[in-house]
């Protein structure tokens, strides 16, 4: 289950809470890396590794759609800059869990083929809920 970052923190301030909380407790995402890499290994691709740095540019986006009510990829080429480089990023909305996100976007040709690209090797995952209860995902990737 991904870690719950307070709101008030903003980027790059959640990616320095996301690396201490990970640091500190040692966690590493395994549930949503298990499903990740399960995904790219049927494929014959090599596993990524979590990133709280992409995480915590994933959690800003996420967080700033679930504030407007809008699935989008604005400012991408922002945050891939601030997280060194990210290559892709996945968005969903509407899932209750990873599970369900990751699932969504095998289906679809655009982000499976994110989830399958070669020369990447990390991901951050993280999502967010709007007042009206619909949670938004928010999957980056990049090295």
């Amino acid at each position: 289950m991904p870690v719950v970052i307070h709101p008030a923190f903003t980027w790059p301030r959640a990616a320095f809470v996301a690396a201490a909380v990970a640091l500190l407790t040692g966690w590493s995402a395994p549930a949503v890396a298990l499903d990740l890499n399960a995904f790219r290994a049927e494929h014959k691709l090599p596993p990524l590794t979590y990133s709280a740095t992409l995480g915590g540019a994933a959690y800003e986006h996420a967080r700033d759609m679930a504030r407007r009510n809008s699935l989008d990829h604005n400012g991408f080429k922002e945050r891939a800059k601030m997280s060194g480089g990210a290559a892709a990023e996945n968005v969903s909305w509407g899932c209750a869990d990873e599970d369900c996100a990751i699932r969504q976007w095998a289906k679809s040709a655009g982000h499976r083929k994110n989830m399958l690209m070669k020369g990447v090797s990390a991901y951050g995952l993280a999502s967010a809920t709007a007042e009206n209860g619909r949670k938004y995902w928010v999957m980056m990737l990049g090295n």
